[in-house]
């Protein structure tokens, strides 16, 4: 039971940096119907470069400062390469962010090198604490876990809260209307694929520290992110939670059952979700019709 409860901790730690990096894919995704295949990179940019910072500004300030830089690279990144293919089929900027996550993962490469590297964490964050006769990482386990409820509840706010939100909601629905009613809406997805990519750096940054930085961190994290959309459902909210948490937990535990097949637990439950449910546990119907 020790064992079960200490994988269930490592789990929802793990689980929420995939609510994180997916909730910044579903906005895109959803809001938009940009399918995003360079979002790995934003993440592993995330950790490059707080991973850059950190010696310099410090720690807390790298987070931020990390997840702003790619936030603002994502908007620059959808001006220039991912609007002018908005009227194309979707699989024009597949392939565009296919390949332009190529080009990143090399470009990391010339600047940062093969080897991995290693966030070093600040004394007070690096130790554990005690509970009811288990140790707790307070990073991993406190500091990673509220960060990201705090985030989930600001995110939540934006979008179903503020005139921004409904705005970028209707947008998606129809598009030519909100054009009328005099928004601009290239403005608005602008936004909101920097917001995306924000949570990408984010999740990124906040990973630094508990894995080894490599080149292909995007490689590793973008399949797996698209699992998680599609078991919560596309356009979800409440889906990237879910599936996140679902998979993260599922994933820790069948280290316990089965290691050989802890890469493929995802998968698994992918399937089986879209057996039952196509459209995934929480998704939007019609949403690309």
């Amino acid at each position: 039971m020790h064992q079960v409860a200490d994988q269930i901790v490592n789990g929802i730690t793990l689980g929420m940096l995939y609510i994180l990096v997916a909730l910044g894919l579903n906005i895109i995704l959803g809001l938009m119907g940009v399918i995003n295949f360079s979002h790995g990179a934003f993440f592993m940019l995330g950790a490059y470069v707080a991973y850059t910072l950190a010696p310099h500004v410090g720690f807390f300030p790298s987070l931020i400062f990390a997840a702003a830089i790619i936030g603002a690279f994502g908007m620059l990144f959808e001006v220039l390469l991912v609007r002018p293919l908005y009227r194309r089929p979707p699989e024009y900027t597949l392939l565009l962010t296919y390949g332009t996550a190529l080009i990143f993962e090399q470009v990391v490469r010339r600047i940062w090198g093969d080897d991995a590297v290693r966030y070093p964490l600040p004394d007070w964050l690096a130790g554990t604490f005690t509970f009811a006769g288990y140790a707790f990482p307070v990073y991993r386990d406190v500091f990673l876990v509220a960060v990201t409820i705090a985030i989930l509840a600001i995110v939540w706010l934006i979008i179903n809260k503020t005139n921004v939100g409904v705005i970028i909601r209707a947008g998606t629905r129809d598009a030519e209307m909100v054009r009328i009613l005099g928004i601009n809406m290239p403005l608005m997805f602008m936004l909101v694929f920097g917001l995306g990519s924000f949570l990408a750096g984010l999740a990124g940054a906040l990973a630094a520290p508990v894995y080894a930085i490599i080149p292909n961190l995007a490689d590793q994290w973008i399949v797996l992110t698209f699992v998680i959309v599609i078991v919560g459902g596309i356009g979800s909210f409440w889906g990237a939670i879910v599936g996140g948490l679902t998979i993260g937990i599922l994933s820790s535990l069948m280290e316990l059952v089965y290691p050989p097949a802890v890469e493929l637990t995802g998968f698994i439950i992918m399937g089986l979700v879209l057996l039952v449910r196509p459209r995934g546990l929480f998704g939007v119907e019609g949403l690309f019709e």
